[in-house]
């Protein structure tokens, strides 16, 4: 030993261990670096959902800060061992008290046994709880310990939840996450200083209880939208049977009680270290989830301003043309099948549709809304060799709709949130579809009532991470978000403020505002009008004079009648203004009565057609005809172009005026099928003979499969 110690005095032995202990350490923290850079990764996957994107990030950076952890011992561990093979004395140069011992006052030498140094006099600690039992942590440490808590809490379910949710939405609400990140952080924040607050206030066992719970039910949060939400029914509209989620309510309970009660119960055996190990685990998971929330900003098509991205806007929607118009009304979900038990109930619904005729054989496209509405505006179906994600990149540039309405010098105002451009690029998306529109385009005011839509998120937040047996209270629809936002104010600009569904809106809007004549008419021969509304998509909200009485309190009757009220005024209105005759007007649906399944058809789904083409004083003064003609949805837009006095020659329908009653026509229909809430396939029917009878109906056997990248977000249906 005194020889190791004589070698260790020397200047190159001592130099040499330094350089060993120094590349020891750097290549210790060039490891942890290494492990935690994993953390903040930024991967570049394509077509990927933003929210599970940000899952998998939180899981890369759960198990690099785990790693981190693990290495910073071992690494610890190792540095000993290295000293104690250099024979390295940390302690070597340091000054060390000598022990305190009692001196006997008789004769000044100190008592045998009689240290008094921390380990001599150290008092003996009751085991278990008896050691633990009155601890009681000063403010200094309850604040902290309450700040890390609620941090947690607050950040998982009111800032991770919105962020991820309006970022996969992106698609489909007319704002985007840089409009509203700020608003959200700072309600958040201004959350966690007052539930901070009310917790460090609170002292031993109520401090105890209160903090865990919080920390439970943050815990409960997390784990609910990380790994319970599977099968999640979509807010689509469509009517929920919760009572077939029993399953996961179990399961999801079962897995809130132990991550509630687990941390109570861990408290009864060290309350000291059980708070400790709360707080650490919420920094951490709040690191964790940062990371997930810093990669959508990174997103550019999720976290760019509403102000750069083009946006439906309600820009000409109240406006006609005084020389010849065409107009079609796209009421959701409408079906034939809902019209026919209407007008038993409500004969007199069609009265005010002078000239029309009702197409009564009549067939869809594709369901749902987000394949059927889209194709209205471009025509253009799937072909059988043909992958469905190349379908649904190539069906607006195989298209030429719009551009032969352009040529033909008419305006054209589309409203909609679904225009299905999302599989273009931004510039693909101006050059075929936005640029040939007068309303869309970016827009400075997607957000009117900041209060509405912080509670419509919040709603959306507490959907996604409570617990499954909860979750049928927080249930939300697409559109309330989109309504939310938008209060309605007639001093901002049309071009400014975006195209919500809302029909009760609509027909306000019509009421108060009426029609009038389209700026700078005299530069157009004409005007196109293609209004997307609700229509009869449940949940339905409308009596059958077109008030919103709120969602559930309408039956199917009502609604039927009250989503044709606009329709209606719109219609008196152009009579009032005189140019109803020299207007071509359709009203039909994306898609008629269908249902989540991943079996094929059990029934027929056939959207409503009802026509007036631009026509005499005298033919428009009758009142409405049926016809059993074959129509089809791929007929609008050639009935569209040929009242616009174009060439429809070459698209694949007829003008619907033109087709005979009893022609043999084969038609075909793609219907989706859907699993545990995705679209997995397409199949395609053909239909020969009247649509309503289902034995007309029969499968081709061409199907589609459907790729992860097809379905917009939050998209209707």
């Amino acid at each position: 030993m005194r020889n190791d110690q004589h070698m260790m005095n020397h200047p190159a032995p001592r130099l040499r261990a330094r350089l060993c202990i120094a590349t020891f350490d750097f290549a210790a923290c060039a490891l942890v670096a290494t492990l935690l850079s994993f953390a903040f990764t930024q991967p570049a996957w394509a077509y990927v959902d933003p929210s599970v994107m940000t899952y998998t990030i939180q899981a890369l950076a759960g198990v690099a800060v785990a790693l981190s952890a693990v290495a910073g011992v071992a690494m610890r561990r190792t540095r000993k061992a290295l000293f104690k093979a250099l024979n390295i004395d940390v302690n070597r140069n340091k000054e060390v008290e000598a022990d305190v011992c009692r001196i006997d006052p008789d004769t000044g030498r100190p008592v045998k046994g009689g240290a008094v140094g921390a380990t001599a006099q150290m008092p003996r600690k009751a085991p278990g709880k008896a050691r633990d039992r009155g601890y009681a942590p000063g403010w200094k440490v309850r604040i902290p310990l309450a700040l890390a808590t609620s941090t947690f809490f607050v950040f998982t379910l009111f800032v991770v939840a919105p962020y991820e949710i309006v970022a996969a939405s992106a698609g489909s609400v007319f704002f985007s996450l840089n409009d509203v990140w700020q608003p959200i952080a700072m309600v958040a924040a201004a959350m966690v200083a007052v539930l901070a607050l009310l917790l460090s206030l609170l002292r031993g066992r109520a401090f105890n209880l209160a903090l865990l719970l919080v920390f439970g039910i943050g815990l409960g949060c997390y784990a609910q939208a990380l790994f319970l939400n599977g099968g999640l029914p979509p807010s689509d509209g469509h009517s929920i049977t919760w009572n077939d989620y029993r399953r996961p309510m179990v399961v999801s309970g079962i897995v809130w009680l132990i991550l509630i009660i687990g941390p109570l119960q861990l408290s009864k055996v060290n309350r000291q270290r059980t708070q400790l190990g709360a707080a650490a685990l919420s920094l951490a998971l709040v690191i964790v989830q940062g990371v997930g929330v810093g990669s959508l900003f990174a997103n550019a098509a999720t976290a760019g301003t509403s102000g750069d991205k083009a946006v439906v806007t309600e820009q000409g929607l109240y406006d006609v043309s005084s020389k010849k118009n065409v107009v079609v009304f796209v009421l959701d979900t409408y079906d034939t099948q809902f019209l026919q038990s209407t007008l038993q109930a409500a004969p007199d619904l069609l009265d005010d549709f002078k000239g029309f005729t009702w197409y009564r054989d009549s067939l869809g496209s594709m369901i749902p809304t987000r394949y059927g509405l889209s194709f209205l505006l471009h025509g253009q179906y799937p072909q059988p060799d043909e992958d469905f994600g190349t379908y649904l990149n190539q069906r607006y540039k195989r298209a030429h709709f719009l551009q032969d309405v352009q040529n033909l010098n008419f305006s054209t105002g589309i409203y909609t949130d679904t225009l299905g451009t999302q599989f273009l690029s931004d510039e693909e998306a101006n050059n075929l579809v936005n640029s040939k529109t007068i309303n869309v385009h970016p827009a400075s005011n997607t957000i009117t009532s900041w209060n509405s839509t912080l509670k419509a998120l919040a709603k959306c937040a507490f959907y996604r991470d409570m617990p499954w047996m909860l979750k049928p209270f927080f249930w939300f629809y697409t559109d309330e978000i989109n309504q939310a936002t938008n209060a309605d104010n007639p001093d901002i600009d049309p071009a400014n403020k975006p195209y919500i569904m809302n029909d009760a809106g609509y027909y306000n809007s019509l009421k108060q505002r009426g029609l009038t004549i389209q700026e700078n008419d005299e530069q157009y021969d004409g005007a196109f009008r293609f209004i997307h509304m609700t229509g009869t998509h449940w949940p339905y909200n409308l009596d059958e004079n077109g008030n919103d009485i709120g969602l559930h309190n309408a039956n199917l009757t009502q609604q039927a009648r009250g989503c044709m009220k606009p329709v209606q005024h719109y219609i008196n209105q152009l009579k009032e203004m005189g140019v109803y005759d020299n207007t071509t007007i359709i009203i039909t649906a994306d898609h008629g009565d269908w249902y989540l399944t991943e079996n094929p058809l059990e029934k027929v789904t056939v959207p409503y057609m009802l026509v007036k083409p631009a026509q005499s004083a005298e033919l428009d003064s009758q009142p409405y005809k049926v016809s059993q003609a074959p129509v089809a949805a791929e007929d609008v837009l050639p009935t569209c172009i040929k009242y616009m006095g174009g060439d429809y020659s070459t698209y694949p329908g007829y003008s619907m005026d033109e087709i005979p009653e009893g022609l043999q026509r084969p038609r075909f229909f793609n219907m989706t099928l859907d699993r545990d809430a995705k679209d997995y396939k397409i199949i395609q029917y053909e239909v020969n003979g009247d649509s309503l009878d289902f034995a007309n109906w029969k499968l081709t056997g061409v199907s589609w499969d459907v790729g992860e990248g097809s379905k917009a977000k939050g998209d209707h249906d």
